[in-house]
């Protein structure tokens, strides 16, 4: 692994500048990589429990909703057998599949609800420490810097450049991509004097 200077930019037009500019500085095209990071919550980890912006319990709610359909689903029944004389042999079977229907979203809904979920603290819990800000979305520039000489001078050519965010940590490009990369991971910003 090596130390890895990013930038983060607005602009497309920005990001590719800078890679230019690394290019002429005497980074190899190699050791330079680019990607866009999508806003918090749109990542490929969406909706799991490493992804701190993911709707609290819904990972739970498919389960909610087969439940509540079953129980929707037999008072629908009831429902339906009792409204035969009236409504004709029909009845039941709308009956079922109207309770269906409606029963999963109680069920999904409660689900969302329920104590024990992710979505609720237990009430002993000690008060939870507030996190480093996440990654924020745009276009990225990073480049594999081994030495000192080199981080100062990626971390210059990125300011020049206009990045908006300069991180630095550690990792591995290789063949032009951050193969390491977390999108969740929080940044270790690089404060530039100006």
């Amino acid at each position: 692994m090596h130390t890895i200077i990013a930038g983060r930019f607005d602009e497309q037009l920005q990001a590719d500048q800078a890679v230019s500019a690394l290019g002429v500085t005497g980074f190899a095209p190699e050791q330079i990589a680019t990607f866009f990071v999508n806003p918090a919550g749109q990542h490929a980890l969406s909706g799991t429990h490493e992804d701190p912006n993911a709707s609290a319990g819904a990972h739970h709610a498919a389960a909610g909703a087969v439940t509540g359909a079953l129980a929707g689903t037999g008072l629908g029944l009831a429902a339906g057998l009792a409204t035969i004389p009236i409504l004709g042999p029909g009845a039941a079977l709308a009956g079922a599949a109207v309770g269906a229907y409606v029963g999963s979203f109680g069920g999904a809904l409660n689900q969302l609800k329920e104590p024990g979920t992710d979505n609720e603290a237990p009430a002993d819990s000690e008060p939870v420490l507030e996190e480093a800000a996440p990654r924020k979305s745009g276009m990225f520039v990073a480049v594999d810097a081994g030495t000192s000489s080199e981080q100062t001078s990626a971390i210059t050519v990125l300011h020049e450049q206009g990045a908006v965010d300069i991180e630095q940590t550690q990792g591995s490009i290789v063949h032009s991509e951050w193969i390491d990369f977390d999108p969740l991971s929080a940044p270790a910003l690089v404060t530039v004097s100006h």
